[in-house]
Parts: C-alpha cells; structure tokens; sequence
C-alpha cells in the first residue's frame, strides 16, 4: 500500500523519538516566549523550559483544559503576531466563550499533507473522485479534505449538505470513487439508496472516509455490506485540528496517530496519572509543529488506548483505538457536538425557560440521531392559550439551532 511520507511514517522508534524531542524543545520554548499563559503556567510550577529534555519531562508540562482556551479568547493562545494568521476557526456549539484556533501558511500546509497521509494510505489516488459530503460552513474539515485531495491530484466534488437525492444524483453522474462524510449521514445515503430501489453495484464508489461522531463496529459493517465499500475511521480534535491527527490504513487495527507532528500520551482522567501502553484512558496530545496555535499536554476527553507495535501495512506510526467514549458530558448527534452547558446557556436567555432540563437522544445504529430537550417551563406559558405555547416552543428550536448547528426537538415539561 503507498505511503504518501515514507521517510517519516515507516521511521524506527528511535530516530521519530529523537525528532520528537527536537520538535518538542522548540514548541515549549515558543509557547513560553510568545504566549503569557504557558510563561504563566511553567513559572506557576517553578518550570523552566530548558528543563524539557527528554520525552519523560514532559509529564512536567501542566495540563491544559478547553476551559483555558476560552479562558483566553479570542487571541490569547496566539504564538504568533495577528498578522501571520491567514485563516481563523470559530468551532460551533461551545459553551462560555468561544474558541478561536488560527493557522498560519505554514500550518495549513502541514495540514493538507496530514489529511493527504490519510488518503494516499487507504489507497486513493489521483484517478479518484472524491464526493466530499461534510458541511461547508463552520467545520474546516471540508475544506481540509477538498485542499488534500487537490494535492495528490484526486477530483473532488464539494456537494456539502446537498439532500440525499442530489447526493445519489452526483454519486451515478459523476461516478465518485470516494465519499467522505460524517458516518450518519452515508447511513441516511444507503437508506435513501434503498428505498429508490437502487442497486449499489450500478455505483462505482469504492472507499467511505468517515468521521466527526464516534461509529461503532456496526455501522461499519452495515456500511461496507449495503453500499459494496471499505469504511475507513479517520480523528481529529475539534479544538485543534479536525480531521488530521490520526487515521486507518487497510489493516483497519486502529489509527495511525502522526507523531511527527502531535505527541499523545494516555492518562487517568482522575488523577492525570500517565497510564502505560494499552491501557484505556484520556488521550492528551501535544503539537510539535504548530506556529500559531501550539497546545502542550492538551486534554482531549476522548478516551481510547494506545499501540506502538509496527503494523502490517510498513508503519511505524503509534495507533489509537477507535474513540467510542468520552470523560465529559458532551454528546454527538449527526456530527454535531453537543455540550449540556451550552443548553443551559441558551435558556438562560429565554424568559419563562428553565433552569431544569432534561437530554433524551434517540439512537440509529447504535448513533445518536435525534435530540429531544424537555424544558422545565413557567406554569403561565404551560396554562397559557395554544397560540402561546406554539411561539414559545418556535422560540426555544429557533435558539437551539442558532446555537447547536443542530434541529433538536423541544417538549415542554412542569417545572
């Protein structure tokens, strides 16, 4: 199988370990000098970053939590002057103050190679046609994959949030080798493929490249049985980078995590205590080659293990284990994060609405697919005339999609 940067993805663990701890020095060092949070934080724990030697000091490193991003909105975890950012990210759906990611021209280049690593190694090439089915607005991981696929030649086909039918249109017209989407959506796909009737053999895709939710084993196989596919996982950070930090390669026995460029370490999300390899925890990851937003020891509450053995397809690269779970509240429905705060931020803001609520998600495939949010509501809107209670139910879905990305439903309870 090709591999789009051999020199470094089939690299001996001693020499990555050695371009890890030069990289490594560099980025503390940066983040130190350029940005007051880290020089905060290393002199509130008495730590210089010439004490970072080797991987092992790197547990000196505090943590550092989504809390702290918002914390320094919009511009505060910046390592470089404004003016050498070129594109800025505004992640949908957070709670309290947003987050602000930026890249330079450097960064969206390592960015295209990283998302290029991931398709070149599940073998599409430049005679694929890539469908790429992600949203267009707020999520870069569309563009991520347009700008990738551009760069080792592949046609892409930017069809976004076009209905199931228009997808299926471009899907026979245009012969598309290559859908990449979020795993529910293709699922909505293959339903509305059989419900026309269609044959999926009539269809020249090939490959399905999906993320942005977790996915289970059978959504997999339902997948790869109903649309005539291999079904690749491919990860990423929303805070950070999403797709890009890791993905599957044909022998599909987790994702190949690019070291070169983040340092992941599993820890106890209780104790923050680094666990050894194999055993499940929080995934923390440390950028290496980031210029303008460099995280050291970022928490990603995505919970998985790690496997540093070679796999069979020639890398070297440590591999993750799928992520199902996380140590926080927040939930995906149809590829949208959804974090509990955020609700409770909402009604905060509608006279009548709250405080108590509660989340109920209706599942398809084991995917979360539907969010209904019951609303404790004032007992003069409940008791009010039918016209009322309408307007004030319009208003709460109007507000949850301004601030979810995400139709939810609404069902108003005593409070």
């Amino acid at each position: 199988m090709p591999i789009f940067k051999p020199d470094v993805e089939t690299m001996g663990r001693k020499d990555l370990q050695e371009l890890q701890v030069e990289r490594l020095q560099i980025v503390v060092n940066q983040a130190y000098a350029n940005v007051d949070f880290y020089r905060r934080k290393f002199d509130e724990a008495g730590l210089s970053p010439d004490e970072i030697k080797s991987l092992e000091d790197l547990g000196k490193i505090p943590f550092t939590t989504r809390k702290d991003l918002m914390d320094n909105y919009p511009y505060g975890m910046f390592a470089v002057p404004l003016r050498d950012v070129v594109r800025l990210q505004f992640p949908l759906g957070m709670h309290g103050n947003p987050i602000v990611i930026g890249y330079t021209r450097e960064d969206l280049k390592i960015w295209r190679e990283l998302v290029a690593r991931i398709l070149v190694g599940i073998g599409i090439t430049e005679h694929d046609i890539i469908q790429v089915a992600f949203n267009y607005g707020l999520f870069m991981g569309a563009i991520r994959f347009s700008q990738s696929a551009e760069l080792i030649g592949a046609a892409v086909v930017p069809s976004s949030i076009a209905s199931a039918d228009i997808q299926i249109r471009i899907l026979q017209d245009f012969r598309s080798t290559v859908l990449a989407s979020t795993p529910s959506f293709a699922l909505h796909l293959m339903e509305t493929i059989q419900r026309k009737g269609l044959d999926p053999k009539t269809l020249s895709l090939k490959t399905g490249l999906f993320g942005a939710e977790p996915w289970p084993e059978s959504v997999r196989q339902a997948l790869e049985e109903n649309l005539r596919i291999q079904a690749y996982d491919i990860y990423g950070v929303m805070e950070l980078i999403e797709p890009g930090v890791s993905g599957e390669c044909p022998a599909r026995k987790g994702l190949h995590i690019f070291e070169d460029h983040f340092l992941p370490e599993i820890i106890d999300p209780q104790t923050g205590r680094v666990l050894s390899e194999g055993q499940e925890g929080e995934l923390v990851l440390t950028t290496l080659t980031t210029s303008a937003y460099p995280l050291l020891r970022y928490r990603t509450s995505d919970v998985t293990a790690l496997h540093s053995e070679p796999c069979a397809c020639g890398r070297t690269l440590t591999r993750m284990d799928r992520v199902l779970r996380r140590t926080d509240r927040m939930i995906s429905v149809r590829g949208i994060n959804v974090f509990p705060e955020k609700i409770t931020e909402v009604l905060t803001g509608i006279p009548g609405a709250g405080p108590g609520y509660a989340l109920n998600a209706r599942t398809k495939y084991g995917m979360n697919d539907q969010l209904t949010v019951q609303v404790e509501t004032a007992t003069e809107i409940l008791g009010g005339r039918e016209a009322q209670k309408a307007a004030f139910l319009e208003t709460l879905q109007l507000a949850f999609r301004r601030a979810l990305g995400l139709r939810v439903e609404v069902e108003l309870k005593q409070g």
